[in-house]
């Protein structure tokens, strides 16, 4: 009875292997070449006002990020010279 009890201890903590581990390994190089393919050919791509619009909003925030970002540069440079003057 000992022995059946350790027995089944045992089989619980092994790792049992699924299906998908299984076909993992026996794939060809050439599947994953398709697979890839397939997936490509799933993509939604933009159209070309949306890729305008977004290359736009992208342009215009970074010149205005950059313009916030030289006026505080500009300040924090005449505070630091007046201060050390």
């Amino acid at each position: 009875m000992a022995n059946s009890e350790n027995n089944e201890e045992i089989m619980q903590d092994e790792p049992k292997k699924t299906e998908k581990s299984a076909t993992k390994s026996t794939k060809k190089k050439g599947g994953v070449i398709q697979a890839m393919k397939a997936e490509l050919h799933r993509i939604v791509w933009p159209d070309k006002d949306t890729i305008i619009k977004e290359t736009t909003a992208v342009v215009v925030s970074t010149i205005i990020l950059g313009i916030i970002i030289a006026i505080l540069d500009l300040l924090i440079k005449t505070g630091l010279d007046k201060i050390f003057s």
